[in-house]
C-alpha cells in the first residue's frame, strides 16, 4: 500500500470496510475523512417512537386509507403519473389508490430468460384500464454507462442492483411524475427476530450482506487498522442504536433501517429515478411514518394493512397472484399447506429441465446479466485487474481471492463482494482523476 498516498488523501479506511460489509455508509461518512455525504436524498425527518393507539384494526385500516390516498392525490394532482408495477404488494397498493384515475401510464421490466414479472404487472394495468409498457433489461447494459451511473450516485452504493437505469430515459418520457412504492415493506411488515436476541445481533442480520463481513475483515487486516473490524462494526451499530430511544425492538429496527439503510442505500439509488423525472414516494412522507408509529406491531405483521386495503379498495386487483407466493391475496396463506405439493412439483420440474434437458436456469438477480458471459467477464476483469488506481488500494491477492470464490465457490454469496469491489474500482478512477 502506498502510504504517501494514504497520508495525502486521508482515506476513511475504517468506514470503507463498513461500506464493503453492508453496501452503504451507515451514517454521514464518505470515502474521505474530510468529506461527508454530499447527496441530498428523500428522508423522513421524524422523531421515531412507538406510541401505539388503542384502536381496532378496522380503525387503523381506515386511517391508512385516508392518509395514503390523500398523499397520493395531493402530490400527483394535474400530473400524468408514471407508475412502475411488479408482482409485489407495494406497487399494487399504489395501483389500488389510483383506481379510476385515467391519467396514469404503467410499466414494468424483466430479465431476458428470467421470471415473468411483466405478466403480473400487465394484469394489474389491464384491470385498472391503463396504458402499459414492458421492457427487457439488456444483458451487460451496465458497462456502456458505468461512469455516467457512478456520477449519479457517486459510488456511495454499488450499482448492479438498480436495474431501472437501463430503461429510465424511455420511462421518463411517459409522464410528469414517477410514483414509487419504496419503503412500503419496511413500514408495513415486521422483522424475523429471535426471541431475546441481542439488539446488535438483530440489526446486523438486517444490514450485513453475504460475504461482506469476510471481505471487510480481510481489508481491515491488509490496511493494518487498529483492533478488529468486528469490534469497530459492533461499536458503530451500538452507538447508532443507542440514539434511538424505542423499547419495542421491531419498531427500533424499523427506525434504524429508515434512518440509515433507507437514507444511505435505498434513497441514493432512487436518484436513478429522480435524476431524470420528478419522483414521489408516499411511504417516505413524514405523515405516513408518524402514523406507523401509532400502530401496534400485531397489525403491522405480515403486510396485513396493505393486503386488506387492496381487498377493500380493488377486489379485482386482490385476485391477481402475488408473485412471492404465486397465489392471490385471498389464498396466499395456503402457500405452506395445501399448495405445498404443487410447489414441490414445480420445483422438481424446473430442476429436471435444468439438469437433464440442459435448459438455462432462470435469471433471478441483476448481477447475473452483468457478470456472466464472456463479454461481461472481460469488462468485469478489466475493472478489477487493470485499474492501477484500484490496485494501489487493494492488492491482487484479495481481488483474486474473491473473484475465485465468486466464480468457483458460491456466486450468490460472493456477488455482493464483486459488486463492491467493482464500485470501489470505479470510484478510485474518478477520485484520482478529479481530486
Amino acid at each position: 500500500m502506498n502510504h504517501s498516498f494514504d497520508k495525502e488523501k486521508r482515506l476513511n479506511y475504517a468506514e470503507i470496510t463498513s461500506w464493503f460489509a453492508t453496501g452503504f455508509f451507515l451514517d454521514n461518512q464518505s470515502f474521505q475523512k474530510r468529506k461527508q455525504n454530499d447527496i441530498s436524498v428523500l428522508q423522513p425527518s421524524i422523531d421515531w417512537l412507538y406510541n401505539p393507539k388503542n384502536e381496532s384494526f378496522e380503525e387503523f385500516l381506515n386511517s391508512f386509507t385516508e392518509i395514503f390516498e390523500s398523499l397520493v392525490i395531493k402530490n400527483t394532482e394535474n400530473k400524468k403519473i408514471i407508475l412502475p408495477l411488479s408482482g409485489g404488494l407495494d406497487s399494487r397498493t399504489l395501483a389500488a389508490s389510483l383506481i379510476g384515475n385515467k391519467n396514469v401510464v404503467a410499466y414494468s421490466y424483466e430479465f431476458p430468460g428470467g421470471v415473468r414479472e411483466v405478466k403480473y404487472a400487465k394484469e394489474i394495468a389491464d384491470v385498472c384500464g391503463w396504458d402499459f409498457h414492458s421492457f427487457k433489461i439488456p444483458n451487460g447494459y451496465l458497462w456502456r454507462d458505468i461512469e455516467k451511473i457512478s456520477k449519479i450516485n457517486k459510488c456511495r452504493t454499488e450499482f448492479t442492483h438498480p436495474r431501472q437505469i437501463a430503461v429510465i430515459e424511455k420511462v421518463s418520457s411517459l409522464g410528469d411524475i414517477l410514483l414509487s412504492g419504496s419503503m412500503g415493506d419496511l413500514l408495513f411488515d415486521n422483522f424475523n427476530i429471535i426471541r431475546n436476541e441481542n439488539q446488535i445481533t438483530s440489526i446486523k442480520k438486517q444490514i450485513l450482506k453475504p460475504g461482506g463481513r469476510e471481505l471487510a475483515t480481510d481489508l481491515w487486516a491488509y490496511w493494518k487498522l487498529n483492533d478488529s473490524f468486528e469490534s469497530f462494526f459492533n461499536n458503530k451499530i451500538k452507538t447508532l442504536n443507542e440514539n434511538i430511544n424505542i423499547p419495542n425492538l421491531q419498531m427500533r429496527i424499523r427506525a434504524f433501517k429508515s434512518m440509515y439503510y433507507v437514507r444511505n442505500w435505498t434513497n441514493i439509488n432512487m436518484k436513478f429515478f429522480s435524476n431524470y423525472k420528478e419522483t414521489y414516494a408516499p411511504y417516505h412522507d413524514n405523515k405516513m411514518c408518524n402514523f406507523v408509529c401509532t400502530i401496534p406491531e400485531k397489525f403491522l405483521k405480515n403486510r396485513k394493512i396493505q393486503i386488506e386495503y387492496i381487498k377493500n379498495k380493488a377486489p379485482d386487483l386482490a385476485k391477481i397472484k402475488w408473485q412471492k407466493y404465486d397465489l392471490d391475496l385471498y389464498s396466499y396463506k395456503k402457500f405452506n399447506s395445501s399448495y405445498l405439493p404443487k410447489r414441490l412439483f414445480r420445483i422438481s420440474k424446473r430442476l429436471m429441465k435444468e439438469k437433464f434437458l440442459r435448459q438455462k436456469p432462470l435469471i433471478e438477480r441483476n448481477w447475473e446479466i452483468q457478470f456472466r458471459g464472456s463479454e461481461n467477464e472481460l469488462e468485469l476483469k478489466n475493472w478489477l485487474f487493470n485499474n492501477p488506481f484500484f490496485r494501489e488500494l487493494i492488492p491482487d491477492q484479495i481481488i483474486s481471492k474473491y473473484y475465485f470464490k465468486f466464480k468457483n465457490d458460491n456466486p450468490i454469496k460472493y456477488s455482493h463482494c464483486i459488486s463492491m469491489l467493482l464500485t470501489f474500482s470505479v470510484w478510485s478512477k474518478e477520485y484520482f482523476n478529479n481530486d
